[in-house]
């Protein structure tokens, strides 16, 4: 009995320098989880929904060589991973931020938010701004690129690089026109001109539901969970607009103009024409497409110029 009993209490040590041995790896990973890995989602600042877009190489550009020029080359780019907001910022969180700051123009005269101009969504009343009922989750519009950098900083957070924007839009797809596939927009997609508008370009043959913005989130998401990469409204990135950029972008983060926005006031002093992408409500299918590049003069506010932001990795 002794030797049994030996045996026995031998084993159960064993098993319980095992069971410790477990417990302390298990912890070590949660740690390294939590200390080392970058979460899928989180919320920033502003309480916006981010999620996490992987660090890797894609190819950037135009695969079908039907659009413009500046589109071309298709190159590889990597990416370190970032976070990017879920949505396209609204008029209820772009009114917080007013409050908070109790100003739409900035302090070197540049216009934040059109307010007056009419086809805005916030309103200034009793010493407040708010969004027009009913337009609280509609995506913000008549947003200058100061306005979204504003905001952005406030938030603290920054606006996308282009190449942010084009891998976050793509969902994970290689050589795709449009973020969920092939397929040109049906208006069951995302919202563009279709016959709720009455432009000489509307598609009257499809049917998105609205005649300018849509509520954010209406359409289905892309492979990476974002709403509203296409359409409803064009989203202003980082970068300056350089026509030759393709032809000679850096691989790793590119950026053009070499202007690194991340937690500071630089973006006060910026007068050079700005990136926009996405395409809006205002636009044809060839325009909602992920390699399509627009700009503009970065205090244009127009009714259909909005953004989302994004967030880097902390190392």
């Amino acid at each position: 009995m002794r030797e049994d009993s030996d045996w026995i209490s031998a084993y159960s040590m064993a098993l319980l320098t095992i069971l410790i041995a477990s417990l302390w790896l298990g912890c070590g990973g949660d740690d390294e989880q939590e200390n080392g890995d970058a979460l899928d989602r989180i919320v920033g600042e502003d309480m916006a929904e981010m999620v996490l877009i992987p660090a890797g190489e894609f190819e950037m550009g135009d695969h079908f060589n039907e659009g413009t020029t500046y589109e071309r080359p298709v190159h590889t780019v990597f990416l370190d991973d970032f976070y990017i907001d879920v949505y396209e910022v609204t008029n209820a969180m772009y009114a917080k931020f007013l409050n908070a700051v109790g100003k739409h123009v900035g302090d070197t005269g540049h216009i934040w938010l059109d307010i007056g101009d009419g086809d805005e969504q916030i309103e200034w009343v009793e010493e407040q701004y708010r969004p027009r009922a009913g337009f609280e989750e509609y995506a913000v519009v008549e947003v200058s690129w100061y306005g979204a950098a504003a905001y952005a900083h406030w938030a603290g957070k920054r606006l996308p690089t282009e190449a942010e924007w084009e891998k976050a839009a793509r969902g994970g797809q290689v050589g795709k026109r449009y973020p969920w596939g092939e397929d040109a927009p049906d208006g069951s997609q995302c919202n563009f001109a279709d016959k709720n508008t009455s432009y000489s370009w509307s598609d009257q043959n499809s049917d998105d539901g609205h005649q300018k913005t849509a509520p954010v989130g209406l359409y289905p998401p892309n492979g990476y969970e974002l709403y509203d990469i296409a359409g409803n409204v064009w989203e202003w990135c980082i970068d300056e607009l350089d026509l030759e950029f393709y032809a000679n972008s850096p691989k790793e983060n590119p950026v053009s103009g070499g202007l690194t926005l991340f937690m500071d006031n630089n973006f006060t002093s910026i007068t050079e024409r700005r990136i926009l992408r996405g395409g809006s409500w205002h636009s044809t299918p060839e325009i909602v497409r992920v390699a399509y590049r627009n700009s503009s003069e970065p205090a244009v506010t127009l009714s259909y110029f909005g953004f989302r932001c994004v967030s880097s990795v902390a190392p």
